[in-house]
């Protein structure tokens, strides 16, 4: 007797499973824009902050340095634009624009991290609960 690879009650976990994966992947990309704040450090010193939801035109913004670094803050969003480093993993990470999220250039010794609002003044939070 042949064994089937899978039959329908398998379906009654496999299904429910793919809705949730499908859920929580959408949930990340569609919820609105959080309040976030990106900030520059060239050096292991701030350089600049910038208010992504306050961007309302493209910028270019010159850090300068030995690799001529430029980046391209956006309404939301922030990304290395240029960099003269050897390898270009900073300008090929590409936009950032969520709490958490990090971009640097080694060689050019720049980093730009966004955070909340809030944390941006002062208030961090390890974790929220409901």
């Amino acid at each position: 007797m042949e064994k089937k690879a899978f039959c329908r009650k398998d379906l009654l976990i496999i299904i429910p499973v793919l809705i949730i994966a499908a859920i929580m992947f959408l949930g990340n990309y569609l919820q609105p824009p959080s309040a976030a704040v990106a900030i520059v450090e060239k050096n292991g010193t701030e350089f600049c902050r910038i208010d992504l939801q306050k961007q309302k035109s493209i910028q270019i913004i010159n850090v300068g340095g030995p690799m001529n670094i430029k980046l391209k803050a956006e309404p939301g969003a922030i990304s290395f634009y240029h960099s003269d480093c050897p390898d270009q993993i900073c300008v090929r990470t590409g936009k950032i624009s969520k709490p958490g999220q990090t971009a640097v250039c080694l060689p050019g010794k720049v980093s730009v991290r966004i955070v909340s609002r809030n944390a941006s003044s002062g208030k961090t939070y390890d974790a929220f609960t409901g």
